[in-house]
């Protein structure tokens, strides 16, 4: 149909016929495995990782027991030690601590009787820290 067949005339009629047999060739059409012109470089991908081991069998989980503290051996104590632990003590156990010591030290002072009926000295260094104890409890200076 054109303009002289009595027709409404078509839009790309008036074209030139260069332009109109350029539309006219059959398009490439593309396909994805065409290979593409790349116009920049890219850098390699790092290397992969190597892969991990395969994992072990499970094992039953290894418990470590600590050795029991040893206790506490007040004979072992330096004497700022011992100082600072008689000053954490709130006075109530300081006293209970106090006579419980003096017990101790009185019943190992007392000289011992064997069966033979033989009396044995009692430990000197028990007999100095006795007089020690009791000078400073008392107040007095030697």
């Amino acid at each position: 149909m054109d303009a002289t067949s009595g027709g409404q005339p078509l839009l790309f009629d008036d074209l030139p016929e260069a332009v109109s047999a350029v539309r006219r060739k059959p398009r490439r059409v593309r396909t994805a495995a065409e290979p593409v012109a790349v116009d920049r470089v890219s850098e390699p991908a790092p290397p992969m990782p190597p892969p991990a081991p395969p994992p072990r069998p499970m094992a039953a989980p290894v418990v470590q027991t600590q050795p029991a503290p040893a206790p506490l051996d007040p004979a072992a104590l330096t004497n700022p030690e011992l100082r600072a632990l008689v000053r954490g003590l709130n006075d109530l156990r300081l006293s209970y601590l106090l006579v419980e010591a003096a017990r101790e030290l009185k019943q190992r002072v007392q000289p011992d009787v064997d069966e033979d009926g033989v009396v044995s000295d009692p430990n000197p260094s028990l007999l100095r820290a006795a007089r020690l104890t009791v000078a400073d409890l008392s107040g007095e200076d030697d």
